[in-house]
């Protein structure tokens, strides 16, 4: 039987724009086994950022190197074994980290922090110069105390970075980041302070 035969002319043109749609569609959807085009791969890759995922970078290079600097005192103010042990695993893991922020904000054309910069002494969770150099001027149980203290703050302000990115950011591998240095500040703190006590 016809279509116009049992449909009202509204519901005919609904049938022949489904009717229609059908082979358009179809010839949208990629054959099995075939690649996916490059448009929709992309939005697969979960690359989207945003204005918390670039400050988290731009905040946690300059906190990282610090990290490395307070970490590059150590070898030749002291001989305590979990000191050397702590300083060795920061410097390389940080290190590490440091590279690949600064490619996320190469990539998303924002600034890289300078090293060493005197402005970043100002942020939060940042030890002052005059800090630094009392550490500096230390050696032996002196200089452990004061280290692990530091470092225990210094770490603490660390957490309050990956939780503000963690609840506004959405650039998965950052969050990713973020979840790793939660779990390993944590247990880095717990650990300290056992050496403290």
């Amino acid at each position: 039987m016809p279509l116009s035969a049992w449909c009202p002319p509204r519901t005919r043109l609904a049938a022949v724009a489904v009717v229609l749609s059908v082979p358009l569609f179809a010839a949208c959807a990629p054959a099995s086994g075939d690649p996916i085009p490059a448009a929709a791969a992309a939005v697969n890759t979960s690359t989207s950022h945003n204005d918390a995922d670039v400050r988290f970078s731009q905040e946690m290079i300059p906190h990282h190197q610090q990290t490395i600097q307070m970490a590059e005192l150590v070898a030749t103010r002291t001989s305590n074994e979990y000191v050397l042990a702590v300083s060795e695993h920061l410097i390389d893991d940080e290190r590490t980290e440091i590279r690949q922020m600064t490619k996320w904000l190469q990539s998303w054309k924002a600034q890289v922090p300078q090293e060493n910069a005197k402005s970043t002494h100002s942020m939060p969770g940042m030890l002052s110069q005059q800090q630094m150099a009392t550490m500096a001027r230390q050696s032996g149980a002196e200089f452990d105390r004061t280290w692990l203290t530091l470092l225990s703050t210094h770490l603490g302000h660390g957490i309050v970075m990956v939780e503000n990115v963690q609840a506004k950011g959405e650039h998965q591998p950052t969050l990713d980041l973020a979840g790793k240095l939660l779990t390993g500040q944590r247990q880095q703190i717990a650990e300290i302070a056992t050496h403290l006590d």
